[in-house]
């Protein structure tokens, strides 16, 4: 998915399915002129929606740890903060969140 401002990119953002369960955001940009005006977050809204009618249980993705704005535009909109690690040679955090509202994994009374 692209956005565009008048003839500007301004912001990106895709899915790749990792089974039928799970699908990874990939590619999430948003070009510096355009930041901090909501299009991170109406592109992430769109890709959810998408996901869910595709019928996918779960969204992950990755950010790296410089990337303050993005892990607060993750962490803001349900993104649970699972581990960090090495990717490529970036220190990263790995994010996922459930999109079905059903937790299978969750114990009871928690």
């Amino acid at each position: 998915m692209v956005a565009h401002i008048g003839s500007d990119f301004a912001a990106m953002g895709g899915l790749k399915p990792l089974d039928n369960d799970v699908v990874e955001l990939k590619r999430m940009r948003v070009h510096p002129s355009f930041q901090r005006r909501g299009l991170g977050r109406r592109i992430l809204r769109e890709l959810e929606s998408r996901a869910v009618a595709l019928e996918f249980k779960q969204i992950v993705l990755d950010t790296t740890t410089i990337q303050v704005g993005a892990q607060r535009l993750y962490e803001s909109t349900g993104y649970v903060r699972r581990r960090e690690g090495i990717l490529d040679g970036y220190a990263v955090i790995f994010y996922e969140k459930r999109l079905t509202g059903r937790d299978e994994f969750s114990m009871p009374g928690k």
